[in-house]
């Protein structure tokens, strides 16, 4: 029996645009639609760091905006202010519905899918938001089916990218099961809180054949049915996916609309609803199995190393041929012992053994920050990953697929030195070492933001290419960082804290600058003192933060970064200038 699992990514337009601009999380984002007469109308829209209103429990934030698909953006203000108070209306960023570039960044994510099944197929919708993979036979590599669709979601979340996942016997079902996993039984995945009570589900698995008893009482809507006919089976009491169950099939026909057997058929697989490849292009792969089972003692330098750098040559040279490099490379050690009978010199079994197909491979997974075509530094990053891992003492074979590819830029190298192109390359190497050591989450690039609390005014984002060969330019030409415009140089200090340190401190006017001050076991004395500049955090964040910060210098030279809290009248150290 087939299995799909369904990959739904929620508001995906504005996910894609939270992930090319990790800043806009902490304000409310609506991509919007301009229609007929100027009107604009919101397609989708998030607050995906929505703050905590007063008055509530701790961990606890205020209610959601409900703004859905087609209203317009004066409508949708209207209700944010109601709900959120208008100063959210001033914060809001609009942003241009652009469906093309949303289908292509889903298309890529396809791609990253496909280490979970070969075949990736989108919705066939005008607005697509799910991925159909087909599992039938590879959830056993993951140990089960609710483990897959567990990995499948923490892979994603990994990458910032918020999905459900529900497997199921058809495609309808699955797509119905995934955008209700809240409302299905105890075998749906959930996130439990402190207090260990089920807070939201992300995945759930279907029982095979049992997806019409199971999803019986979701909503109609998750037969994927237009309005019009939605509200046709509203007004003869029909609102589930039982009830449409229930109804006469002969019947079906004459009085709703073809849409409705067809979707119902599909539903119950009576039709059967082809995956068609979300991209034509097809990733290289390569695999070898060894005739017997071969032993991981010497690890990555003895003959695994060979095998394979042979298959990751066999799949950089097709790409490296249409001018592009891996990104993404996925590597699979198989668990297999051995699959017969081992017979002595005189015909004689010795021991019978039999392959173990239920224990699922070892898989490696290796990104890129730049596309490499480079088979020694791809052999690197794979070796750094396995001397991390605990190995199995024995392996049947070895598999390595492409998961992703991009286009590798090459630049002739200048006469007097080497290019910025090349020493980005090297940086990106660079960087593709440390997150093989250290792992991918471990390395990002602070990116300043606008925001009044200096603790809050940088998010850390993964590198991109720009940044990187931006970086190896100012490396190369010995250029000073560029700081944010607006704020002096000399203002702002190169260590900060990541906490305020308490401090010890004497002043002689209230609301003055302070002139002696206890850091650790020693006493400064203020000589001069710059300020004070006063900031103040909005009331969206939770508690207000109100601060008088001063640049003083002491008498032994050095130059501290103090704020005096407002509203104790505390002091505290946060930074020191070089």
């Amino acid at each position: 029996m087939p299995r799909v699992m369904t990959l739904w990514l929620p508001r995906w337009p504005v996910q894609r645009r939270l992930l090319e601009r990790p800043e806009l999380r902490r304000v409310p984002l609506f991509v919007c639609r301009r229609e007929r007469r100027g009107v604009m109308t919101v397609v989708s829209w998030a607050w995906a760091m929505q703050p905590r209103a007063d008055g509530l429990p701790s961990g606890r934030r205020s209610p959601v905006a409900r703004i859905p698909p087609g209203m317009s953006l004066a409508e949708a203000m209207a209700v944010l202010a109601i709900t959120h108070g208008s100063r959210a209306c001033h914060m809001a960023e609009v942003d241009h519905d652009d469906p093309i570039a949303d289908r292509s960044a889903l298309e890529q994510t396809a791609r990253s899918c496909r280490r979970f099944a070969p075949i990736v197929a989108l919705e066939e919708a005008e607005r697509p938001e799910c991925l159909h993979v087909d599992v039938t036979g590879t959830a056993d590599f993951f140990g089960g089916e609710g483990l897959l669709a567990r990995t499948a979601v923490w892979t994603l979340a990994a990458r910032g990218i918020h999905a459900r996942a529900a497997i199921a016997d058809t495609p309808g079902a699955a797509w119905a099961a995934a955008h209700h996993t809240d409302r299905l039984g105890p075998q749906s995945g959930a996130v439990r809180g402190k207090s260990g009570h089920a807070r939201r589900r992300r995945w759930a698995v279907v029982p095979k054949g049992e997806h019409s008893t199971t999803l019986s009482p979701l909503p109609a809507e998750s037969l994927r049915l237009p309005a019009g006919l939605l509200s046709q089976l509203r007004e003869v009491g029909v609102d589930t996916i039982g009830g449409v169950l229930r109804l006469p099939r002969k019947s079906l026909d004459s009085r709703f609309s073809p849409e409705l057997s067809r979707r119902l058929a599909q539903f119950t697989g009576a039709v059967v609803e082809p995956l068609v490849q979300a991209f034509d292009d097809e990733l290289p792969q390569a695999a070898h199995d060894f005739d017997f089972p071969l032993s991981m003692h010497d690890s990555f330098d003895g003959v695994v190393g060979e095998v394979l750098g042979q298959l990751v040559a066999a799949c950089v040279g097709p790409l490296a041929a249409q001018g592009k490099g891996i990104t993404g490379l996925q590597v699979r050690l198989e668990r297999e012992l051995c699959g017969g009978w081992l017979e002595g010199h005189a015909g004689e079994s010795l021991v019978a053994c039999r392959a173990d197909s239920t224990r699922p491979p070892i898989v490696i997974e290796i990104g890129l920050f730049r596309p490499s075509a480079s088979v020694k530094h791809i052999l690197d990053l794979i070796r750094l990953r396995m001397a991390r891992l605990r190995l199995p003492r024995e392996i049947g074979g070895v598999a390595v697929d492409v998961v992703s590819a991009g286009v590798s830029t090459c630049r002739q190298r200048m006469l007097f030195g080497e290019a910025t192109e090349s020493a980005a390359t090297e940086v990106g190497m660079l960087l593709d070492r440390l997150s093989g050591r250290l792992g991918r989450s471990a390395v990002f690039e602070p990116r300043p933001i606008a925001d009044a609390q200096p603790e809050h005014a940088w998010v850390g984002v993964p590198p991109s290419a720009t940044r990187i060969r931006r970086s190896a330019a100012a490396a190369r030409s010995n250029a000073t960082p560029q700081r944010r415009p607006g704020i002096p140089s000399e203002r702002r200090p190169i260590w900060l804290s990541p906490r305020p340190v308490l401090l010890e401190a004497v002043s002689v006017m209230p609301d003055g600058p302070p002139v002696r001050f206890r850091f650790g076991s020693q006493v400064h004395d203020v000589v001069r003192a710059h300020g004070p500049e006063r900031i103040e955090t909005a009331w969206w964040r939770g508690p207000i933060v109100r601060r008088d910060y001063y640049v003083v210098e002491t008498t032994s030279g050095g130059r501290f970064w103090l704020f005096r809290r407002l509203r104790d009248g505390g002091w505290f150290l946060h930074g020191m200038f070089g």
